[in-house]
């Protein structure tokens, strides 16, 4: 009796399980379209070298690629399309060592803005400033930025986009990146892009790196951006982003932790000193903890901060209304 109890009991609990795994993989799969795109696909890749002997590599863990010779597009695309058609272009972060892009090709970055509104999220694995594998290597990260943007532009019928309402995030060196799309829209570096696929509707910057210059700047990122230019004056001061602020760079939501150790928090005070001095429409948040790279682990922030992003962009900015 006792056995045949025991046995039940056993038969229970597998179901249980059983269900929760059902219920939990209908979840995540049931709610976007995955769809992965190559930048170039009928097209040499431009700045790459002739021959390249590295391959690229994915770390044990799954979330941080290395040696990309090929940039990709993962386009998660809302099975519950929303009438805003709003877009997001995700430029992950890394140091310019390599692109964190998260498990699943950014998969649990894209779910908190399609459940947020977005029609779109497009991750970005850009290519590195790695001089092993292509030339002229300050530029390659921005033309494939230009080029990833530009294709959501292309695509906006197909992927049910509206033009007006495309957003670029970036977080730590993505930052980086996505304020250098968001300011340097008149240096086009991507071959057959037009100005009007360009166009970014608001700009998204979790605890960035800015600053290329002392005191603030990043002891990595600057130096493997720029790599054997390093000293180079002219370009530290370019690559500033606090330099590069004008009347049309997008409006702007900062997030950054004042216990950031890595990139310290100053670097989005002096980014948002230059959108004031514009009169560019911003957002500043200042968290009390997280550290670097906090992301969407709510735990080390102890708040849910993409709530007040939410309504910023719904109340500032009517980009996801319906």
């Amino acid at each position: 009796m006792k056995e045949n109890i025991i046995k039940m009991s056993e038969k229970i609990l597998k179901l249980i399980v059983f269900s929760i795994l059902i219920n939990v993989s209908s979840l995540f799969s049931q709610d976007y379209n995955l769809q992965t795109i190559k930048l170039w696909q009928n097209e040499s890749i431009p700045f790459n070298k002739k021959e390249i002997l590295l391959n690229e590599k994915l770390d044990g863990a799954g979330i941080r690629y290395t040696q990309i010779s090929e940039p990709m597009l993962y386009v998660y695309k809302n099975k519950n399309l929303k009438n805003n058609g709003a877009a997001m272009l995700f430029c992950p972060g890394g140091g310019y060592a390599n692109v964190t892009i998260g498990k699943n090709n950014g998969a649990n970055k894209a779910k908190y803005f399609l459940d947020m509104g977005f029609n779109v999220v497009a991750v970005l694995k850009y290519r590195l400033p790695d001089t092993l594998i292509v030339n002229s290597q300050e530029q390659v990260p921005l033309c494939d930025a230009q080029k990833a943007l530009s294709l959501v532009h292309q695509n906006a019928s197909n992927w049910s986009v509206n033009r007006e309402k495309i957003v670029v995030i970036g977080s730590s060196a993505g930052g980086h990146l996505a304020a250098s799309l968001s300011n340097l829209k008149d240096s086009i570096i991507a071959p057959n892009v037009k100005q009007d696929d360009l166009k970014i509707t608001a700009t998204i910057l979790m605890y960035p790196v800015m600053s290329f210059n002392l005191p603030y700047r990043h002891k990595g990122s600057y130096k493997r951006l720029l790599a054997n230019k390093f000293n180079d004056q002219t370009l530290l001061d370019y690559y500033s982003m606090e330099n590069q602020v004008n009347v049309s760079t997008p409006p702007t939501y900062i997030i950054h932790a004042l216990d950031d150790k890595s990139v310290v928090y100053q670097n989005s005070v002096v980014y948002c000193d230059s959108l004031e001095k514009y009169n560019i429409k911003y957002k500043y948040t200042a968290l009390e903890k997280g550290g670097h790279g906090f992301g969407f682990n709510f735990n080390r922030t102890g708040i849910d901060w993409t709530k007040e992003l939410k309504i910023w962009l719904t109340t500032e900015l009517g980009l996801l209304e319906n």
